[in-house]
């Protein structure tokens, strides 16, 4: 009979809850940022944005918990909202790689004190100007169980853009690069005319101011020799000696638009032979 109750005690000392909370406890601390100043971007046929996320785990936490789950806080893909729609984002890996996402969670396998992450976004063209917002829930979890979660907001400011170029059919008779172009009439002559046409990419909205410097076409020397002329600009005619301003609301496609250029000389009778010159500016700005 004590045999018998020396081994019942045996026993229950060896399944005590006490005991085995000890050997299962794992907790810890963790970290998850997403620092702006390392977001990357990259330019082609395709805008492609990464922003960076990183998870610090403690030591305790890495000896007991084996995953890292991530995962939107509001939808089942990770969502960003942005100025004129919703961009859905890939999370990737340090090797940007793709950490695939199964019901709603990305998983990865917790390795090191510090991960790294990449959450990317892309647009075909310039992405519109303005905030894109995105939550994510990061959590820590050891056997599927969660041990400790964060939440993390994750932006990206696009900045407004103006790339100015000309069309191809104005390449040759136009020439220079960079917004910087020449355009040599030859012969002046009394109402001739001249065509030429741009194109303008921007994710905003903007302004085009079209200004002459010389109020018209200036003798090279004689400073007071001046030839007037008319030129239309998207459907708009002005004089030389006036200014031009327009303004254009931005849409979601951020195309190309193409703006066409006529230009028509004054009258050039009794003007004094020599070269005639002027700048003619077109500046965008943004808004």
């Amino acid at each position: 009979m004590k045999f018998a109750l020396f081994l019942l005690l045996a026993l229950s000392y060896l399944i005590s809850p006490v005991a085995l909370a000890k050997r299962n406890k794992c907790d810890g601390n963790f970290l998850a940022t997403s620092n702006s100043a390392e977001i990357k971007e990259e330019y082609g046929n395709q805008v492609t944005v990464y922003l960076p996320l990183k998870i610090q785990v403690s030591d305790s936490l890495l000896d007991c918990a084996d995953e890292i789950w991530v995962e939107d806080t509001y939808y089942y893909s990770f969502v960003f909202s942005g100025p004129t729609e919703d961009k859905y984002a890939r999370l990737l890996d340090s090797q940007y790689k793709r950490i695939n996402v199964k019901n709603g969670i990305a998983k990865a396998t917790l390795t090191s004190r510090s991960t790294q992450m990449w959450m990317r976004l892309r647009h075909y063209s310039l992405f519109p100007a303005g905030y894109y917002y995105g939550a994510v829930k990061v959590s820590i979890v050891r056997r599927n169980k969660v041990i400790a979660e964060q939440y993390l907001e994750m932006t990206y400011y696009a900045e407004p853009q103006i790339a100015i170029s000309l069309d191809n059919s104005s390449k040759g008779k136009v020439s220079g690069d960079d917004g910087h172009y020449l355009i040599d009439l030859g012969e002046l002559k009394t109402n001739m005319r001249f065509y030429w046409g741009i194109k303008i990419l921007s994710n905003s909205s903007y302004d085009i101011v079209l200004d002459s410097e010389y109020n018209g076409l200036r003798h090279e020397t004689n400073k007071r020799a001046l030839i007037d002329y008319a030129i239309s600009f998207d459907n708009v005619k002005i004089s030389s000696s006036e200014r031009l301003t327009r303004s254009y609301n931005f849409y979601p496609g951020v195309r190309d638009s193409w703006f066409g250029f006529e230009f028509q000389l004054g009258n050039i009778e009794l003007m004094p032979a020599g070269y005639y010159r002027d700048n003619l500016s077109l500046t965008v700005y943004p808004r």
